[in-house]
């Protein structure tokens, strides 16, 4: 009996963060996250009363006023900590599951050889701590700009949040990396393979439902990362405090590419196998009824009976192409691709909420309205 390929690769070994958090602590991704969430909630109200920030005061933001370091401790950070240990185990899932369809003919040992040599470059960590080591100094300066931040009410809040900038930017680059890595691994497999797809699979997807479930995973991934991008630009237009940092807004494009790329990448390397087989059936079923539709002419001068039943044949060929040529040449169905659809306005919902808010201040404020503190 073969063992698991999981078992023999351990991706997560090659990462110091989620060898610790799953060899020695023995985390799964989903308590991974909900340890994140109560450790926020603790460090956060610890940091709040050392600092006298835990209620507001005049012209300070407290703590308990101050919506969005929740939303990110107790919902963004811990989505994106859970998948950051997904990501390492979900390759060997989507493995294990395309060997059992019996698609395409895959060489283990060719695969884990290719995936463990991805896996293990050192550049991985090196480019996850200078993203980190960029990204967490942009907060820090930036930080003492936000008026209405509880972040930016004392040096200690800000510092906090500088570290967690740190830690979850290299958590997040990790993530994006191998999100990355698996796309090029499933070109490596599925990529000049001829795929034997069942037509009439269950999973109405040729047997290749595991890729569409994989790409549906990382579509509530972009989501998420959505939302966080749609938080930052909510603090940047509400606080004036882009026009110094004007390449932050270019963190838009760069979700656009990333959500297409995460989501159709894993497909795209299963489409031009899946177009082949069926340009393969379909020139097979062609063939056949040029032959048929050529000798009909043979068997005017036959009987009735012979004459029908070969009309009878062409008849069948011609609905098995129309139905041939009805299938289809992506790994997904149409409900798995409207979720996605849903994923992709997600930071919009920040930059629409921050313009409002923002034209709606001026508005009141030309109306000679003066707002409270």
């Amino acid at each position: 009996m073969t063992n698991n390929i999981s078992h023999k690769q351990n991706l997560h070994r090659f990462d110091p963060v989620a060898y610790q958090v799953i060899e020695k602590f023995g985390l799964s991704p989903i308590t991974f996250g909900m340890l994140a969430a109560v450790t926020a909630t603790g460090v956060y109200l610890f940091t709040a009363w050392i600092s006298d920030t835990l209620w507001s005061k005049q012209g300070q933001m407290g703590l308990l006023r101050d919506w969005i370091p929740w939303l990110v401790g107790l919902f963004i950070n811990p989505v994106t900590l859970g998948y950051y240990l997904w990501s390492f185990q979900a390759i060997d899932k989507v493995i294990q599951d395309l060997e059992k369809s019996d698609v395409l003919e895959i060489d283990k040992s060719q695969i884990d050889q290719f995936v463990i040599n991805l896996y293990s470059q050192k550049w991985r960590k090196l480019s996850a701590l200078a993203s980190a080591l960029f990204f967490s100094t942009i907060v820090f300066i930036i930080r003492p700009r936000l008026e209405e931040s509880w972040t930016s009410s004392s040096l200690l809040p800000g510092l906090i949040i500088t570290i967690a900038t740190f830690a979850v930017v290299y958590i997040g680059s990790i993530l994006v990396l191998n999100l990355i890595t698996n796309i090029w691994i499933f070109y490596r497999i599925l990529g000049n393979k001829d795929l034997d797809i069942n037509p009439l699979h269950p999973d109405r997807c040729g047997g290749l439902r595991c890729l569409s479930d994989y790409s549906l995973k990382t579509a509530y991934l972009v989501a998420v990362l959505g939302i966080w991008i749609g938080v930052i630009e909510y603090q940047v237009i509400t606080q004036d405090v882009g026009k110094g940092f004007w390449f932050i807004h270019l963190v838009i494009p760069l979700y656009i590419f990333l959500s297409m790329g995460c989501f159709f990448g894993p497909l795209l390397a299963a489409n031009s196998g899946m177009k082949r087989a069926k340009e393969k059936s379909l020139d097979k079923i062609a063939r056949q009824f040029r032959a048929d539709y050529s000798g009909i002419y043979t068997s005017l001068a036959e009987d009735t009976e012979a004459f029908k039943k070969k009309s009878e044949k062409i008849q069948q060929l011609r609905a098995l192409y129309t139905m041939t040529d009805e299938l289809p040449v992506w790994p997904f169905d149409v409900k798995t691709f409207r979720r996605y659809l849903l994923t992709v306005p997600t930071p919009l919902i920040g930059i629409l909420s921050g313009i409002f808010q923002k034209l709606l201040i001026n508005l009141l404020k030309q109306q000679g309205i003066k707002l409270g503190s």
